[in-house]
């Protein structure tokens, strides 16, 4: 097996439960945050691993391991790049296409589950578990960053910098929060139209 394709063959059960390892070292693994809109990098001198045990219960795979790489992420008030090291245990359930239209696909409105919130759904004999790996990695890492407690000094200290020191003093006697300043540029309508 190939561990930088991240495929499972189901050719490849054979009635007891596959041990899988995946990796992608440095930028190969920037597919990690294809497309996303969101001040995130890969570590690029770091390996992304995946390590999965699958089993197979008729037309259903259950997928469980461990998840773990390095990334960087901008700080949302400082602006400098902090290391995120990424260290999570996953779950997933892939159904083949017809039972998961059988369970999910009839009606209209379905109710869903805890349980039914990480079931997806398979075609192929070749299943690409990238978008599942992406999916995970998304979720874990911060929506909105900022530094950790242990670098506010150095936070504030950048935050200073980029500001800078006249602007800050400046916004902190009129009580400006800089997350609404581009609001004071919105010009206004007559009331009278």
């Amino acid at each position: 097996m190939n561990p930088s394709n991240f495929e499972l063959d189901l050719l490849d059960f054979q009635g007891k439960p596959l041990e899988l390892d995946f990796e992608a070292e440095g930028l190969s693994a920037a597919w990690l945050l294809d497309d996303v809109d969101a001040p995130l990098r890969v570590d690029e001198d770091e390996t992304f691993y995946a390590e999965l045990t699958a089993q197979l219960l008729g037309t259903t795979i259950h997928l469980d391991g461990h998840i773990e790489g390095g990334f960087y992420y901008r700080c949302g008030r400082c602006l400098e790049w902090r290391p995120f090291a990424l260290d999570e245990s996953v779950q997933f359930v892939l159904m083949s296409r017809p039972t998961w239209d059988e369970n999910y696909g009839e009606e209209d409105e379905v109710v869903l589950q805890e349980e039914d919130l990480d079931v997806s759904y398979y075609e192929e004999e070749i299943i690409d578990l990238r978008p599942l790996l992406r999916e995970a990695v998304l979720l874990e890492l911060p929506t909105f960053p900022v530094c950790p407690d242990e670098l506010s000094e150095a936070c504030d200290t950048a935050y200073e910098r980029v500001v800078g020191e006249e602007t800050l003093e400046e916004n902190e006697e009129n009580s400006i929060d800089l997350r609404w300043s581009k609001l004071r540029d919105i010009e206004l309508g007559d009331d009278d139209a």
